[in-house]
């Protein structure tokens, strides 16, 4: 499989940005990998091969920004905890003509670094940070660094339980059939709050949080003379008077995984978009879908526009209804007919809703929307933009990707091919995400362990430009089985440990007529969107 000379790791410290499912994967593996590049998998108390100085990685460190894990499924950053914009803030500047929104780099804002701080964090440490007074950091950045999760109150998975869970924790039998049956109308499914007990659980079992640093924020991450990565930390505390102060501090590490996910919105590039929203703002609820706290604002609205047509989208639209089928109030703005999943095209496209193009302007002065075939549509009283999230790492300096401008090109999309000791875990769309996660964190695991090598830097280029789809009928073929012939020594497929996940396909269809079928009762006022959730006796 190698073509040239492979590539030799000498990897003992790695830095894990996040602990959501993907730091959660990465902590896992990395932790469970001896010198031999044996797979301690299922061994959750692994004290004695620590003692024995046995284990590949014996210095692993995450960083989270929030108080406990989860990453979207994060109870600490969603809902009422969510503190995100509601749209991007430009202070106060309401002219937005010339700021394409839809480049991250415009809507996020990254905390300064003077170079009076830069002098002073040369001879910082976590035990010894840089303390600076948090009034002097304008609470418009942390707002607009979308830390908090898109997750609202009510939110459900769109994903079967069997494919929610790790194959090193996994819910089997009665423990299964539990969560599958614990809600009325929604069967094989759950809440946002119990994936995230399911990972808060995970963490414990497994002794993973003695390796998480909480309420720490990555600012920079630089790669050095010394091929070494030099990671920038904040992390906000108080003192004894209750003043708050944010502190700083640096970090080397030989290796970095990014497990940041997705949380910087996409916002189209709309002409008035931003004036729009802050001249109607007596009228109008505006607000990207990320920032919906409580879908029970859509109840009331009188004419909806939702911007994007795919999953947030359908998810927050069943929060509209029952409502005049007749005389439809709801708008979707929409790029393509089709929309990912067959049940998400189908509900978007159903009676009740009128699809209309892109959009071309706001206007702002009339309350109103141009769109793209000339038509205007006026006195919508509540408009969510639901058109994704960027793939987007603002941590990484700019040095790294001068130096290596193909630095974001990933091989499996995991091993960066410009530099293999920065990996990424997570940032794809597509389906069997925990499964998913911790075939890359395998991978990893095996390949900076020297048990496996990559191939060469041309090969993986090759495999890169092919770029194959990742659907559900593909999805092992494409992505879990290449990715696990990297692992670690005796480290199972995660489909092997639940023999019935080899079954994904009908699985997930299943599932998707039961999301269909939900979305059908509700629109027609069969099931109320407030009793979704509604738990059997």
């Amino acid at each position: 499989m190698t073509i040239g000379a492979p590539k030799t790791f000498n990897i003992k410290s790695v830095a894990v940005i996040g602990a959501g499912p993907s730091g959660i994967a990465a902590l896992y593996d990395l932790s469970r990998t001896t010198k031999d590049g044996e797979s301690l998998f299922n061994e959750s108390d692994i004290s004695k091969y620590e003692k024995e100085g046995s284990l590949a990685f014996p210095n692993l460190v995450a960083f989270e920004r929030h108080k406990s894990v989860g990453g979207v499924w994060n109870k600490d950053a969603y809902a009422e905890n969510n503190t995100d914009a509601n749209y991007p803030d430009f202070e106060g500047d309401a002219d937005d003509d010339v700021i394409d929104l839809s480049n991250p780099a415009n809507i996020y804002k990254d905390t300064p670094i003077s170079k009076e701080l830069e002098a002073q964090l040369q001879d910082s440490s976590f035990e010894n940070p840089v303390r600076v007074p948090f009034d002097e950091i304008p609470d418009s950045i942390f707002k607009n660094q979308w830390r908090s999760s898109g997750a609202y109150h009510g939110l459900f998975t769109n994903v079967t339980n069997r494919y929610m869970q790790f194959s090193f924790n996994e819910r089997i039998g009665n423990e299964l059939k539990d969560i599958d049956t614990k809600y009325k109308h929604v069967p094989n499914f759950q809440s946002a709050g119990d994936v995230g007990d399911y990972l808060t659980n995970t963490v414990k079992k497994n002794n993973l949080a003695k390796y998480i640093r909480f309420n720490s924020n990555v600012e920079k991450v630089t790669k050095l003379e010394n091929s070494k990565w030099e990671v920038v930390v904040t992390f906000i505390d108080s003192d004894p008077d209750g003043k708050k102060f944010i502190n700083w501090y640096k970090q080397t590490f030989d290796a970095v995984v990014i497990c940041n996910g997705k949380t910087i919105p996409i916002v189209p590039n709309i002409k008035n978009l931003v004036k729009f929203a802050k001249v109607n703002e007596d009228k109008v609820i505006f607000r990207l879908a990320k920032s919906v706290r409580d879908p029970k604002l859509l109840k009331n609205g009188k004419k909806i526009l939702f911007i994007g047509s795919s999953v947030s989208t359908v998810d927050l639209m069943q929060y509209a209804f029952p409502r005049d089928l007749d005389n439809p109030t709801i708008y979707i703005s929409r790029q393509s007919e089709i929309a990912g999943s067959t049940w998400i095209t189908l509900s978007s496209h159903s009676r009740g809703i009128i699809n209309k193009p892109t959009i071309s302007e706001f206007l702002p002065e009339s309350n109103s929307v141009k769109f793209s075939d000339g038509t205007i549509e006026s006195n919508f009283d509540v408009i969510i933009i639901g058109t994704g999230y960027h793939m987007h790492y603002p941590f990484i300096d700019k040095s790294v990707i001068d130096n290596n401008p193909s630095i974001f090109k990933f091989y499996k999309y995991t091993f960066s091919i410009d530099d293999p000791t920065l990996a990424l875990i997570g940032n794809t769309y597509a389906v069997f995400f925990f499964n998913r996660v911790e075939a890359q964190a395998a991978a990893i695991s095996g390949v900076w362990s020297n048990t496996k090598k990559l191939p060469s830097r041309e090969e993986q280029l090759k495999d890169y430009e092919r770029k194959p789809p990742l659907i559900a009928p593909v999805i092992d073929k494409e992505f879990i089985k290449p990715l696990m012939e990297f692992s670690s020594i005796d480290r199972p497929h995660p489909f092997d440990v639940n023999k019935e996940k080899h079954d994904h396909i009908y699985h997930i269809s299943v599932g998707s007529n039961t999301l269909l079928d939900l979305f059908f009762k509700v629109r027609n006022g069969e099931i109320s969107p407030d009793n979704i959730l509604a738990v059997n006796n």
